[in-house]
This record gives structure tokens, C-alpha cells and sequence, in this order.
């Protein structure tokens, strides 16, 4: 009985017991307190505020409040950036706002998320504050999706049609962005989609397109890696597509001495222009 009694009283004591808690946890939780209510209290002296004296009184309570939970261990001491790829390391500094060592309860994360959201590459990002001490940014950048060359410069073009950026040099463009297609003429950007989509019809004879040019806002003439033009019709040019990746499979087409295949009457018709150098000026 005297046994039993022991067990009864042991169960008792420790389903009784407080959860462990962080050396931290009731200290900052005192403070924040204190902070909260004092934010509560200035909140409600805005309220019923009526003169600017009011509002300077009651920033200078903020900074105080904040400072306490500051000197209580809710200062930032850890930012973590997930998704960066081509957005400048400074600029997202700049624009997220928040330094080590500012406390952690002052870091607006909305107004942040809104800063770093109209950086030119970012196209979503989302903001986190996580007691006691970090910062976390998780970044969704706009996919380039091809060059737009027009008036002399160059300029990114996202899988929506827009420019990411504005105009940048020959140079950064080979150096940072050399595998993507060169489109030329004015609409270009908006026709881009459906181009990619109707070349990736025919991966493997896509994977020769090297640029291409909006002409006279109706249709697209193609370079190819050997420097053959490819001039698509207006109306179903990926039936001429089509047509055009079995010639090359089944008679080698992209094999021959050609500088321009003209494909705006194919099936019926099909417009060759040889090489001058090896075959002479004529048409086939």
C-alpha cells in the first residue's frame, strides 16, 4: 500500500511539473511585456492625440520600448537570404532595411517584403521574423528568357514578355547571359512567348535557334547557328516549322551550301538561297 501511495504521489509531482523553458524565455517575456504595453498605451496617446508634441512624446517611448526588448535579447542577430541569384547583394541590403543588432520588434516585415518587391529582378519575396534573433528571406527571381536588342542596346526579357532590367552592356551581356536567344524589333518582347512555345515543338532543331526578328510586327525571321536565315509565314508558322524539322531530318537540309530558306508559302513552295561563294547567286 505504502509502495503504491510512493507512485501515486511520484505521478502527481511530475505530471504537476512546468515545461523546461529557455534561461531567456521569462526574462524576454517580462520585457516584452512591459514593451507591449507600453506600445498600447502610446498606441491609444496617438489615438487621442491632438497636437504634434503627442506624437514626438510617443516615438520617443517607442525607441525606449524597443530598446528594452533590444537589450533583452530580441535584437537581430541573423539574417538568412534563400533564392538570390542576379538581384545585387547591396540593393537587397538597402532595401530590406534592418541592421544587426536593431531590434527585432521594430522590423516591419510587410514594408520590407514591399521594398524588396520592387527591386528589378525580384518578382516575389517573402519576409520572416523569427523570435529571438533572425531574419529569413525567402526570394522568387524573374526567369530571363531572352535579349531584346532595339535602338542600338540590349535588355532582359522575362518569361512574361518584360523587361527585368534596364539596358545593359555587350559585354555583361556575354559574359553573364551568352546562352540566351537575341530577339530584334519593335513588339518583340510581347511575341516572344509564343515563339519559345511553338519552337520547343521541335526541341532538337530549336536548340539551333540563336536569334530571331519581329518583321513588320506579323511574323519571325529565325538565324540559326551555321548563320542560315529562316523566314516563318505569318499565318501557322509552326505548321512551317514542322515542315522545315523534317526536311532537315529526312534530307539534311541544314547540311547544304544555304544562306536563307524562305518558308512563308511552305508546304507548297519552298524558297532556297545558295551559298554565292560555292554554288553561285541563284534560287532553287
Amino acid at each position: 500500500m505504502r509502495r503504491r501511495m510512493s507512485l501515486t504521489a511520484i505521478r502527481s509531482k511530475t505530471c504537476n511539473r512546468a515545461p523546461l523553458r529557455p534561461r531567456w524565455y521569462w526574462p524576454v517575456l517580462h520585457l516584452s511585456g512591459i514593451a507591449g504595453g507600453l506600445m498600447l498605451g502610446l498606441g491609444t496617446g496617438v489615438w487621442l492625440g491632438w497636437s504634434g508634441t503627442v506624437y514626438a512624446v510617443t516615438a520617443d517611448l517607442t525607441d525606449r520600448a524597443l530598446s528594452l526588448t533590444s537589450n533583452a535579447g530580441l535584437a537581430v542577430r541573423a539574417v538568412y537570404a534563400d533564392g538570390r541569384a542576379y538581384t545585387d547583394r547591396e540593393k537587397l541590403k538597402t532595401e530590406l532595411g534592418i541592421a544587426i543588432g536593431d531590434p527585432i520588434l521594430g522590423f516591419d516585415t510587410e514594408d520590407a517584403k514591399a521594398r524588396l518587391e520592387s527591386l528589378p529582378w525580384i518578382e516575389h519575396a517573402t519576409v520572416g521574423r523569427f523570435l529571438p534573433d533572425t531574419i529569413k528571406i525567402k526570394l522568387v527571381e524573374r526567369k530571363p528568357l531572352a535579349i531584346w536588342q532595339h535602338d542600338g542596346r540590349y535588355s532582359l526579357i522575362d518569361r512574361d514578355g518584360g523587361e527585368i532590367v534596364g539596358e545593359i552592356t555587350a559585354t555583361e551581356m556575354r559574359r553573364r547571359f551568352e546562352g540566351l536567344r537575341i530577339l530584334a524589333g519593335e513588339g518583340a518582347p510581347e511575341q516572344a512567348v509564343d515563339l519559345f512555345k511553338m519552337l520547343s515543338a521541335e526541341p532538337e532543331l530549336s536548340e539551333r535557334v540563336t536569334a530571331a526578328s519581329w518583321v513588320g510586327d506579323r511574323r519571325w525571321t529565325l538565324t540559326l547557328d551555321n548563320g542560315v536565315s529562316v523566314l516563318l509565314p505569318e499565318r501557322a508558322p509552326l505548321d512551317a516549322w514542322r515542315f522545315l524539322a523534317r526536311l532537315a531530318k529526312e534530307q539534311a537540309l541544314l547540311d547544304r551550301a544555304i544562306v536563307t530558306i524562305d518558308l512563308r508559302q511552305a508546304p507548297m513552295r519552298l524558297h532556297l538561297k545558295l551559298d554565292e561563294a560555292e554554288t553561285g547567286n541563284r534560287r532553287v
